[in-house]
């Protein structure tokens, strides 16, 4: 009769830790076989033994149960299967984690807010409108980005912008707050002058300069865009109110 089995037995056998409970199973019948006497061949009452035994290390090698009888080859891992939990964990992560933000152009508004350095007046403004018109007292009045409204009938100029409210004499911005607009001189980017419309809005919640008139006409001779960035020079001819729009970004003769 066989001797029962102890754990002396398994000494010399490799066990893959993560093995479950089949493939103990597995280990101790294929260790049995092994040490299965060859006078007992016929009384496996399943045919030939041998057969079996191959059978039974064929079954451990199809279940990748990390065994190692005395052979050369490494074992095959089973890829594990993940639970539920931890695929609902997987989904959590993913939609936790931020989207990469796709990048969008600076609409007007974000133009108009974003602190920007405010270039000096071009030396060919300067030099027409001194020389060539006689203008004094140059006076930057505010550098902003075109809105829609801006490129349609009118050009406005927010309170909360203006560089200085200096540039009006205490006559002229009681006439305005008088609702009496003004007829001004206005000197293009193309160097062209064109007399606009200067007046005073009050809105809800906010006052501004608007000009108005002709501006169609010095959006489309100047191709004027939302987006753009102009400056607004003010300047006095004798003591007429006149004004320079300077378009940034374009190249002028030094």
């Amino acid at each position: 009769m066989t001797a029962e089995l102890s754990a002396d037995d398994f000494d010399h056998i490799q066990v893959d830790p993560s093995c479950g409970r089949f493939g103990c199973l597995l280990l101790v019948a294929g260790f049995e076989l092994e040490r299965w006497p060859k006078t007992h061949d016929s009384l496996s009452g399943h045919g030939d033994f041998k057969a079996s035994r191959c059978n039974a290390r064929s079954l451990c090698n199809q279940e990748n149960v990390g065994f190692n009888f005395k052979s050369n080859k490494k074992p095959g891992v089973k890829p594990k299967r993940k639970s539920k939990e931890e695929d609902d964990d997987g989904e959590w992560e993913a939609a936790l984690k931020p989207k990469p933000k796709r990048s969008k152009k600076l609409q007007p508004l974000a133009l108009a807010l974003r602190p920007m350095p405010t270039p000096d007046l071009p030396h060919n403004f300067e030099r027409h409108i001194l020389g060539n018109m006689g203008g004094s007292d140059l006076v930057l009045v505010i550098q902003k980005a075109l809105f829609f409204s801006d490129v349609n009938p009118r050009f406005s100029v927010p309170f909360s912008q203006v560089k200085t409210h200096g540039f009006l004499t205490g006559t002229e911005a009681q006439s305005l707050a008088g609702k009496n607009p003004m007829e001004v001189r206005l000197l293009e980017p193309c160097m062209e002058e064109t007399t606009l419309t200067f007046n005073m809005w009050e809105m809800s919640k906010t006052k501004l300069y608007v000009m108005t008139k002709a501006w169609n006409s010095v959006v489309q001779r100047n191709n004027l865009a939302e987006g753009d960035t102009v400056q607004l020079w003010c300047f006095r001819v004798n003591t007429e109110l006149c004004f320079a729009l300077v378009k940034v970004g374009v190249d002028a003769e030094n």
